[in-house]
């Protein structure tokens, strides 16, 4: 069973700080048309930033800022119809992708990039993402540089997996990871979705709206924070974590609660902001496929490449 070590992950730095706020304002616009409690709101939204400890990881803020939004305003799901529209727009694109993946010499690592595509669709990111964003991205799906002993070793690690834990990202994303789940074996994959809505992250009803379940058994991280804090997940989660033999984890948020986890985990992401580009020592704009394994057991600190 996982274990509080005291380890922290990637703490929040001062450019995280008007990233929060301006993902608060998108959230608030979305929750409600007052136009004077979206500013109330917005005030309280500063004193908690104000309030919150700068050694915890970005989604711990974010977490915490969007359940006030959500109490405040009573709006369950501000992101509900942007998911519902990125799911279906990854839908209409799921069998020709899948054609595409089927007619290339090696359909693992095209279902791959093809999963690592679909980050795009990451609104705590990114205040909109329109048809034409997520085509580009997928233009440059077979383009874009990736390390083949990181594809290599990820290839070795899932084939002769008997159990496989993914973490799911985000709404829409989720038919993306529906095609790279198509590649690893059959039965024994379980995709973590949140426990309720945070920004866009997938629920079980986004996972189901995409056809997970015809792939890979889902199941509830037991937390509505974005990312996967393990403090708050459910013992029932935190056991799969722990007794996984591989751990798949999407996006950046993931990466920023899980990067000093104290089990071996391959990263999928794409590099979106400054604060990651510097702990992952990449450009933005790259895309990432990292294994990164506990430092006891690499003897080389939290990366072994």
């Amino acid at each position: 069973m996982w274990k509080d070590t005291g380890k922290k992950d990637m703490h929040t730095h001062l450019a995280c700080i008007p990233c929060l706020r301006r993902q608060a304002g998108d959230a608030i616009a979305l929750a409600t048309a007052d136009a004077g409690l979206r500013v109330e709101i917005m005030l309280k939204v500063v004193d908690v930033i104000a309030g919150l400890p700068m050694d915890q990881p970005p989604p711990s803020m974010a977490g915490r800022i969007h359940r006030l939004i959500r109490e405040q305003t009573g709006a369950l799901d501000p992101y509900a119809r942007i998911k519902a529209r990125a799911t279906d727009m990854a839908l209409s694109l799921l069998s020709s992708l899948r054609s595409r993946v089927e007619a290339d010499p090696d359909p693992f690592e095209a279902a791959l990039r093809l999963a690592i595509a679909g980050n795009i669709l990451d609104f705590a990111a990114f205040t909109q993402i329109d048809d034409k964003q997520l085509k580009q991205s997928f233009d440059e799906a077979f383009a874009k540089p990736l390390p083949e002993s990181e594809i290599e070793s990820l290839k070795a690690a899932v084939l002769r997996a008997r159990s496989i834990l993914y973490l799911g990202d985000n709404a829409g994303e989720t038919v993306f990871d529906r095609l790279f789940i198509e590649r690893l074996p059959a039965g024994v994959v379980t995709y973590a979705v949140k426990a309720g809505p945070i920004i866009n992250d997938a629920t079980r009803a986004d996972a189901l709206a995409a056809g997970i379940q015809e792939v890979a058994r889902i199941v509830e991280t037991g937390s509505d924070m974005p990312g996967t804090m393990l403090e708050e997940c459910s013992p029932a989660f935190l056991e799969l974590f722990e007794t996984a033999e591989v751990v798949i984890a999407k996006g950046q948020a993931n990466y920023e609660t899980l990067s000093d986890a104290s089990r071996e985990v391959f990263f999928l992401t794409q590099v979106k902001c400054a604060t990651i580009a510097h702990d992952l020592d990449a450009p933005l704009g790259q895309w990432i496929v990292r294994r990164k394994v506990p430092a006891a057991k690499s003897g080389r600190g939290r990366e072994e490449l």
